[in-house]
C-alpha cells in the first residue's frame, strides 16, 4: 500500500491552522440567533418558561369548582357582538332522504332514527326496514330488511379474528324477536363518495327471548351491550366458531339471571325499560339509565378479563320532587361519565329535563381517589353535588324553562335539544366560561364553575332526534390535558369539536368554537372594542398565547396575522415589563407611621414582572414543548439487540413540532426587530405625543396617571424592558434550537434509528437511551450524543453506493446548524475523499488522501480522530495520522492549558489524550502486538489489518513522525503506550533516535517511581519503591533493557541498579499488583548478569548474596506454609505464623530478621544453617549447636523406629545441607560432624541405643558430604584423633572403643581415597595423573602405617583385626606404587 509522500512546494498539510467556523443558522428556514445558541442560555430560557407557566400544570378538581359556585354566578351569556360559540356548518346540511320519508309515510309499527358519528353515517328504521346513508353528502341509503319490526341499531368495529377482512364494521340490528349482526364494508372513492355494502352474517343471530331491546352501546374493542324493555342489561357475545356449550353468537344477561329461567307470568315486578347505556372507559364502569330514572352501576375491571359485575343501583336520583316542579321536568334525560381529567371524586353526571344536573360518585364518603393511586373498584352510587337548572335562552323575547329531550356531554361541552314548540326544538350549548379564573388552590376562594349558555347560530329545523360527537382526529402533537383549563391548554393542538345533529328534517353538522377561533373571527371582522374586551376577559397572557398560535399556524389569513402581530406590539393590550412593587429603594410606609418594620422578601435579583405578551409566549411555547419535553427519545427493544433502540417519539409529532417552532422562531425574530424600532421611535417623540396617541404608558414616558416621569424613573422603567428583550432573545434561541432538535430526531427516525443506535458504542448507546428531548436541546451531553448519531448516519450514508454525499450534509446543515456546523460539513467532505481514495490506486490514491488530509487538518477540532485513523492507516498515510492527532490537540488546547499544574490543566491533558493521542497509540500497539485490540486498533483489525511489510512501514512512519514532533504530552503518551504494549524493540529504536535517549530515560524513570533526573547507580542508594503497579514495573524493566542495549559500563551498572530496585521493592499489604518472591529472585539474577558483564567482582559478589538470601527466603516461606498446614507449632513458637508468612511474602527481609524472626523461632534449623553459610563472623560453638539441633530433629522424626532408619535420616540431612554449603568452613564444622556421627553410630548420641554394625556408614556419609573428597574427610578424622581432649569446648574421642571405631571409619575413607585416585584418570592428563597418583598412594601408605600403630597402641581385642585391615590396604597400595615406580 502506497504511502502519502510529498506535497506541493512551500505547502504542508500538517502546518495548516485549524479553524472553528460554524454556521449559526440558515436564513431561509432558521433565523440566525448566534448569541442564543449557547447551551447555558438555552437552558436558562427553558427554566424561565417552566417557572412562568407553572400554574398551567395545576389540577383543579370539578368538586372544588362546584363547592365554590353560587347560584347567581353560575351561568352567563356570550358577550354581545361576539361570534356564537356553536356554529352550524351550512355547507353540510342534508335533508332526510326521500326514500326514508316515503317509507315513514307508510309506517305501520314504529320508526327510529340515529347517527353513527364515528363513520359519519345516519340511520333510520321504519317497521322492518333499516336505512343507512352517508350524512356528509347527498346519497342514496343502503337498505336492510328484517322479518320483524326493528327497534334499535348500533355500530361497532368487530373483535379481531372473528370475521373476514372485508367486514370493517358490524351493524347490530335488534328486532322484536331477534338480534342480528350485519357486516358493513364501506369505502370512499376518489371523489369522496361512500360505497357501502351490507353483508348477511347468517350464523350471527340470536333470539331476543320475548325481550325488545331499547338501546345498544358498543365499545372500541367490539363488545356489544344491550338494554331491554324488561329492565335488564345484556351483552351479545360472538366468536369465530361454535363450542359444545355455546354457539357463535349468544346473549348474556347480567341482571335478573334467575328470572330468566322462570315463565314471564310468574314475574310480578313491573319492568322499567333501559333507555341509555354509557361506559366510563377511564374507570372501567358501565352505567344504565331506565325509564323510571333508576341508575345501575356495573364494574368492568374485575379480576376476570371481560367480566361485568353489578355493584350498585340508585332507584331515584331525586328523592323528592322540588316544589313547583312537575314529574316530567324532573325526569332524567341523560347520564354521562365525568372524565378522570376533570375530577377524581365525581364520576357520573345526571341531567333532568329542566336542566338540573346531579353529580354522583362510586366511592364511599371520605374516600379520596386522588390520594390513593391505582384503580379503586366501585362500590356505591351516591349523590355528591347538584347544580341549579340551566337557564333557557330567550325565545322570541320570552323567558321560559328548558324542556330537554335529547342531550350529549362530550369534552366539557353539554349539547341540549330544547323543545320550543310541537315538532320543533332548538340546539343549546352549555360550555365552560374560560374567561373567569377557576377556584384558587391555596385559598379555596373564587367564582367556582361558570358556564356560557348559547343557542346555535342558525335554526336546525324540525325536532332534534339524536346528537353524535365526531371522534377528534388524533392530534399531531401530544397534549397534557390535566387541568380545568383543558381547552386553553390544548386548543393549539386539538381541532374544534364537531357534532352531528339528527332532526326530523335531516342531518346537519355543528362545531363549537374554541377561544382561539373566537379571537380569529374578532381579528378578521376587526370590530372596534371587541379585541380589547377579549384581552380583558381572557387576560393578556392567554390572549397573547392565542395570538402567537394564530401567527404561526399553517393555514393563516394575512389580515389576521397582521392584526395579531399588532396586538402583540400594543402595550395597551399586553402591558409592559415592570419591576415588582417593593423592588425600589423607598422605605416601607410603616416606618413613616412610626411603626416597626420587620422587613419583607427581597425579589430574586429584582426579577421583573414580564408583560402579558411575554408571559403569553411562555405559555404557548411551554404548551408546545411540555408534553414531549421530558419523554425519552428511544428505549431498548428487549426482543432484539439491546443496543438497538426503538424510537418513542412519533416522527409526525416531531415534524409538526419542528415546523411550528421554526415558524415561531421566524416570527419572534421579526417581532424583536419591530419592538426595537417601536421603542426607538417612541423615545424620539415628545412626551405630549403619548397623551394623545394613548400608547399605554408611552414606554416609560408617562406614569399611571398620564404625568411625565422623571429621567431617573424612566431609566428605572427601561431596565425591565431591556431585560425582557434579552429574555426574548434567549427564548428565540431556545425555539430555534428546539426546532433543530426536532428536525434532527425526526430525520434520524426516518433513517432507521434502531439500526443507527446498534452501530454506536455501548456507552453512547446507553446515553442515547437515557436522553429526553429536553436533554438534546439544553445539555452538552445531548448535543454530543446527537453528534455521534450524525456521525454514524453519515458514515452509513457514504458507505452506501450511489448516494449523494453532499445532499444529506446540506440537509443537516440547513435543518440543524446547531448540531451540524460548517466544520462538520468539511469533515464529512474529507471523509468522502478518503472513501474515494479507497477505490483508486497509485497517484490518484495519494492525491485523494492528501486532499482529504488538507480538509481534516483545517477542521481538526471537529474531527473524530478515532474514526479517521484506521482509514488513514489503510491508505498508507502513516505520518499523516500523527499530524492529524497533533493538529487536533493544538486546536483543542490553543493556550496549552495542559502545561499547567491545576485541575484545568489535568482536564486539558485528559482531553488531549482521549480525543487525540489515544487513537494513534492504539493503532501503534496493535501493530506491535496483534492481540492488543482496543479502540482504533480493534477497528483496524476488523478491517483486515495491514500486511507484514506495511505494518513495519506504519510503525516506522508513526515513530519517525512522533520522535520529530515537539509535543511533549504526545511523547509521554507514546512512551506509555509502548510500555503498555511491551514494545521493547520499538522503544529501543525510539531511544536511539537523536535527542530521544534522555527523554525516554526521564519518562521511564518517572513512570517507574524513580528520580527522573538522575541515572540509577549502585553507588547511590535509590529511594525505596513501594506498591508498584504493572505499568510502573514494565517501565522500569524496559528501562533496564534499554540500558543493556546502550554502550558503556555505566549503563550496565544502571541496569543492575534498576533490577536491584525492582527486586527489593515492597508490595504493601493488600496490593493486588505485588511481585512474587520468585520474580524477585529472577531480578536479582539479572542484576548478577549485569555485574558479570561489567567484569566487576564486587558488584557480582553483592548481587550473588542477594540471590542466595532470596533463595533461602523462598524456602522459608514454603517451610512455614507447610508447617501452618500440618501443625502443630514447635513448643514456644510465636502463634502469629500467618502474619509472619504474609510479611515474608511482601519483600526481601534482612538476614538477621530471617534468622531471628522466622527461621529459628519455628525450628527451621536447615534454613538457619543456610543463613549461617551466607553470613560472616558467626561463633563456631553456635554453629555446632545448630547442627546438633538439626541432626537431632531428623533423628527424632516420628515414624523412624530402628537405629538404622534414624541414622539414614541424619545422613540424608547432612547430605542436603552439604550440597548447598560445601566447602564452607563456617556452615560445615567437619570435625564436629565427624564426632556426632560417630557417637550416633556407636549408639551414644543423642540417645543410648545399640551401635550400628556397619562401621563404613559414617565415612561414606562424610565423603558424600564433602563432594567425594576423602582427603578432606581424612583430615577431619586426623584432627579428631590428635585433639585427645586438649580443647574441652570441643568433643573428643578419648575412649579406646570410640577411637577404634574411628580407625575403622578411616579405613573406609582410605579406600575411598584410593578409588578417587582411579577416578581422576578420566579427566587428568597422563603426566598430571602419574604425579598425582604417586603422591596420593604414598600418603595412603603412610596413613595405613600410622593407623595400624594407633590400633596396636589401643590394645583391644579387635585391634588385631583392624591392624590386618590396614596391612592389607597398605600392601595393596604399596604394590601399585611400586609398579608405578618401575614404569
Amino acid at each position: 500500500m502506497a504511502r502519502v509522500n510529498g506535497l506541493p512546494p512551500g505547502r504542508s498539510i500538517y502546518d495548516a491552522t485549524p479553524t472553528t467556523q460554524s454556521i449559526a443558522g440558515i436564513k431561509a428556514n432558521i433565523p440566525v440567533v448566534p448569541e442564543s445558541q449557547d447551551v447555558d442560555a438555552v437552558s436558562r430560557a427553558a427554566k424561565e418558561i417552566s417557572s412562568t407557566a407553572r400554574t398551567d400544570h395545576q389540577r383543579i378538581d370539578l368538586t372544588d369548582l362546584l363547592s365554590q359556585t353560587s347560584r347567581e354566578s353560575s351561568y352567563s351569556e356570550v358577550p354581545a357582538g361576539w361570534p356564537a360559540l356553536l356554529t352550524q356548518e351550512a355547507s353540510i346540511a342534508r335533508p332526510m332522504p326521500d326514500m326514508v320519508m316515503d317509507s315513514q309515510r307508510q309506517m305501520q309499527a314504529a320508526c327510529f332514527c340515529g347517527v353513527f358519528p364515528e363513520v359519519e353515517l345516519a340511520w333510520a328504521s321504519v317497521d322492518n326496514m333499516l336505512y343507512v346513508w352517508d350524512a356528509s353528502r347527498l346519497s342514496v341509503p343502503t337498505k336492510w330488511q328484517e322479518e320483524q319490526a326493528i327497534c334499535c341499531a348500533g355500530l361497532t368495529k368487530p373483535k379481531p379474528n372473528v370475521f373476514q377482512q372485508a367486514v370493517q364494521h358490524i351493524l347490530v340490528v335488534c328486532t322484536t324477536v331477534e338480534i342480528a349482526l350485519v357486516g358493513v364494508n364501506a369505502k370512499r372513492d376518489g371523489n369522496g363518495n361512500l360505497e357501502m355494502t351490507l353483508i348477511n352474517l347468517e350464523h350471527f343471530r340470536v333470539p331476543s327471548d320475548d325481550v325488545m331491546m331499547t338501546t345498544t352501546t358498543c365499545t372500541p374493542e367490539g363488545r356489544i351491550f344491550l338494554g331491554g324493555n324488561d329492565g335488564h342489561l345484556y351483552e351479545l357475545d360472538y366468536r369465530n366458531r361454535n363450542t359444545w356449550l355455546k354457539g357463535r353468537c349468544n346473549k348474556v344477561c347480567y341482571t335478573g339471571r334467575f328470572e330468566a329461567f322462570l315463565p314471564r307470568w310468574t314475574i310480578f315486578r313491573r319492568a322499567t325499560p333501559i333507555l341509555q347505556i354509557v361506559i366510563d372507559r377511564d374507570r372501567q364502569i358501565l352505567y344504565t339509565r331506565s325509564h323510571s330514572g333508576a341508575i345501575m352501576m356495573f364494574d368492568m375491571g374485575g379480576s376476570r378479563p371481560g367480566s361485568v359485575t353489578k355493584k350498585a343501583e340508585m332507584p331515584r336520583v331525586l328523592v323528592d320532587t322540588e316544589k313547583g316542579q312537575s314529574p316530567a321536568s324532573s325526569a332524567l334525560v341523560m347520564i354521562a361519565p365525568v372524565p378522570s381529567s376533570e375530577s377524581a371524586d365525581i364520576h357520573l353526571m345526571a341531567l333532568t329535563a329542566d336542566g338540573r344536573r346531579f353529580y354522583l360518585s362510586t366511592q364511599p364518603p371520605g374516600t379520596s381517589v386522588a390520594a390513593a393511586p391505582g384503580r379503586r373498584a366501585p362500590s356505591v352510587l351516591r349523590n355528591v353535588r347538584s347544580r341549579s337548572a340551566i337557564p333557557a335562552p330567550q325565545h322570541q323575547g320570552q323567558s321560559r324553562s328548558l324542556n330537554i329531550t335529547v342531550a350529549l356531554y362530550e369534552q366539557g361541552a353539554l349539547l341540549l335539544a330544547d323543545t320550543i314548540s310541537e315538532n320543533n326544538s332548538r340546539v343549546v350549548l352549555v360550555a365552560r366560561d374560560l374567561t373567569t379564573p377557576p377556584v384558587g388552590i391555596s385559598t379555596g376562594s373564587g367564582p367556582g364553575l361558570r358556564e356560557y349558555v348559547t343557542v346555535i347560530d342558525r335554526p336546525t329545523g324540525g325536532e332534534v332526534l339524536a346528537f353524535g360527537a365526531q371522534a377528534l382526529s388524533k392530534p399531531l402533537l401530544p397534549v397534557m390535558d390535566n387541568t380545568i383549563k383543558s381547552e386553553l391548554a390544548t386548543q393549539h393542538v386539538t381541532p374544534a369539536q364537531h357534532f352531528m345533529v339528527m332532526t326530523t328534517a335531516g342531518a346537519t353538522y355543528a362545531h363549537k368554537l374554541r377561544p382561539v377561533d373566537v379571537l380569529e373571527q374578532i381579528l378578521r371582522e376587526n370590530r372596534g372594542g371587541q379585541l380589547e374586551q377579549f384581552f380583558a376577559l381572557y387576560g393578556a397572557a392567554e390572549a397573547s398565547a392565542m395570538c402567537y398560535f394564530l401567527v404561526t399556524a399553517k393555514q393563516k389569513n394575512e389580515d389576521v396575522v397582521a392584526r395579531a402581530r399588532g396586538a402583540l406590539l400594543d402595550t395597551r393590550l399586553t402591558g409592559e415589563a415592570t419591576l415588582p412593587v417593593n423592588s425600589g429603594s423607598h422605605p416601607h410606609p410603616a416606618i413613616h407611621n412610626g411603626g416597626f418594620y420587620m422587613g419583607e422578601v427581597v425579589p430574586e435579583g429584582n426579577k421583573p414582572e414580564w408583560s402579558g405578551g411575554q408571559r403569553g409566549l411562555h405559555l404557548y411555547l411551554q404548551r408546545l414543548l411540555q408534553p414531549s419535553w421530558d419523554d425519552k427519545l428511544a428505549s431498548a427493544d428487549s426482543k432484539a439487540n439491546p443496543n438497538s433502540l426503538m424510537p418513542k417519539l412519533s416522527q409526525d409529532t416531531l415534524q409538526e413540532l419542528a415546523s411550528r417552532l421554526r415558524s415561531l422562531c421566524r416570527f419572534l425574530t421579526n417581532l424583536a426587530e419591530r419592538k426595537k424600532e417601536q421603542r426607538r421611535k417612541a423615545k424620539a417623540k415628545p412626551i405630549s405625543y403619548f397623551g394623545h396617541a394613548s400608547l399605554g404608558h408611552g414606554f416609560g414616558q408617562l406614569d399611571s396617571r398620564g404625568r411625565p416621569n422623571s429621567a431617573a424613573k424612566r431609566q428605572r422603567l427601561d431596565d425591565p424592558v431591556n431585560q425582557e428583550e434579552d429574555r426574548l432573545r434567549e427564548i428565540t434561541g431556545l425555539t430555534s434550537r428546539a426546532s433543530q432538535a426536532c428536525f434532527l430526531v425526526s430525520l434520524l427516525i426516518s433513517r432507521q434509528l434502531p439500526r443507527l443506535t446498534s452501530l454506536l458504542e455501548e456507552p453512547w448507546c446507553k446515553k442515547v437511551a437515557s436522553l429526553s428531548l429536553k436533554d438534546v436541546v439544553c445539555s452538552k451531553d445531548g448535543e454530543d450524543a446527537m453528534t455521534q448519531l450524525i456521525s454514524v448516519l453519515l458514515d452509513q450514508h457514504q458507505a452506501s453506493p450511489g448516494q449523494d454525499d453532499q445532499g444529506l450534509a446540506s440537509q443537516l446543515q440547513e435543518g440543524c446548524p446547531a448540531y451540524f456546523k460548517e466544520d462538520d460539513k468539511i469533515y464529512y467532505a474529507a471523509n468522502a475523499e478518503l472513501r474515494r481514495a479507497q477505490t483508486v490506486q497509485g497517484t490518484a490514491r495519494q492525491e485523494a488522501t492528501r486532499a482529504a488530509l488538507e480538509k481534516l487538518v483545517k477542521v481538526a477540532r471537529t474531527v473524530e480522530v478515532a474514526h479517521v485513523l484506521p482509514l488513514l492507516a489503510q491508505l498508507g498515510a502513516y505520518d499523516g495520522m500523527v499530524a492529524l492527532a497533533l493538529a487536533k490537540a493544538k486546536a483543542l488546547d490553543p493556550e496549552t492549558m495542559a502545561a499547567q499544574q491545576s485541575e484545568a490543566g489535568r482536564q486539558a491533558r485528559e482531553r488531549r489524550n482521549e480525543e487525540c493521542y489515544a487513537p494513534v497509540i492504539q493503532i501503534l500497539k496493535y501493530l506491535v502486538n496483534n492481540n492488543l485490540q482496543e479502540g482504533t486498533g480493534a477497528v483496524l483489525n476488523q478491517q483486515g489489518g495491514l500486511p507484514v511489510a506495511a505494518a513495519e512501514e506504519a510503525k516506522a512512519g508513526i515513530l519517525w513522525r512522533a520522535t520529530s514532533c515537539t509535543d511533549v504530552f504526545f511523547l509521554d503518551q507514546l512512551l506509555a503506550g509502548l510500555v503498555a504494549a511491551r514494545a521493547v524493540p520499538e522503544l529501543i529504536k525510539v531511544s536511539q533516535a537523536p535527542g530521544m535517549f534522555t527523554k525516554v530515560q526521564r519518562h521511564l524513570l518517572k513512570a517507574g517511581g524513580l528520580p527522573a533526573n538522575t541515572k540509577p547507580s549502585l553507588s547511590v542508594t535509590l529511594p525505596p519503591l513501594v506498591s508498584l503497579d504493572s505499568q510502573q514495573v514494565s517501565s522500569l524493566e524496559m528501562l533496564a533493557k534499554i540500558y543493556i542495549h546502550a554502550e558503556g559500563n555505566d549503563c550496565l551498572e544502571a541496569a543492575a541498579a534498576v533490577f536491584n530496585a525492582l527486586a527489593t521493592r515492597m508490595n504493601g499489604y493488600g496490593n493486588s499488583n505485588g511481585v512474587s518472591l520468585q520474580k524477585r529472585l529472577e531480578l536479582f539474577q539479572l542484576a548478577v548478569m549485569q555485574g558479570q558483564s561489567m567484569g566487576s567482582r564486587s558488584v557480582t559478589s553483592a548481587m550473588q548474596t542477594n540471590v542466595q538470601l532470596m533463595e533461602i527466603q523462598i524456602k522459608l516461606v514454603g517451610a512455614l506454609t507447610q508447617l501452618q498446614a500440618s501443625g502443630p507449632l514447635p513448643h514456644g513458637a510465636p502463634a502469629d505464623l500467618a502474619v509472619r508468612i504474609s510479611a515474608l511474602q511482601q519483600g526481601p527481609q534482612p538476614l538477621v530478621d530471617l534468622f531471628n524472626q522466622y527461621a529459628a523461632p519455628y525450628h527451621q534449623w536447615e534454613l538457619c544453617l543456610y543463613l549461617v553459610h551466607a553470613s560472616d563472623g558467626v561463633d563456631m560453638s553456635y554453629v555446632q549447636q545448630l547442627w546438633d539441633l538439626y541432626l537431632k530433629q531428623g533423628y527424632d522424626l516420628p515414624g523412624l523406629q530402628s537405629q538404622d532408619a534414624k541414622c539414614a535420616q541424619v545422613f540424608q540431612r547432612l547430605q542436603t545441607v552439604a550440597e548447598n554449603c560445601y566447602p564452607s568452613g563456617t556452615a560445615l564444622p567437619l570435625d564436629h560432624l565427624v564426632v556426632r556421627l560417630e557417637q550416633m553410630a556407636a549408639g551414644q548420641w543423642p540417645a543410648r541405643l545399640s551401635p550400628l554394625d556397619d562401621y563404613r556408614c559414617v565415612a561414606d556419609a562424610m565423603v558424600k558430604a564433602c563432594n567425594q573428597e576423602p582427603a578432606v574427610v581424612q583430615q577431619a578424622y586426623n584432627d579428631l584423633l590428635d585433639r585427645c581432649g586438649g580443647d574441652p569446648s570441643k568433643p573428643d574421642v578419648r575412649a579406646p572403643k570410640q577411637r577404634m571405631r574411628v580407625l575403622k571409619s578411616l579405613h573406609s575413607v582410605l579406600i575411598e581415597r584410593r578409588n578417587e585416585v582411579e577416578r581422576q584418570r578420566s579427566y587428568l592428563s597422563y603426566q598430571a595423573f602419574r604425579t598425582k597418583e604417586k603422591q596420593e598412594l604414598h600418603e595412603i601408605v603412610q596413613s595405613c602405617q600410622e593407623y595400624k600403630m594407633e590400633a596396636q597402641r589401643l590394645g583391644l581385642d579387635e585391634g588385631q583385626q583392624v591392624q590386618q585391615l590396614f596391612d592389607e590396604l597398605r600392601a595393596e597400595v604399596q604394590h601399585a606404587l611400586d609398579k608405578i615406580r618401575r614404569v
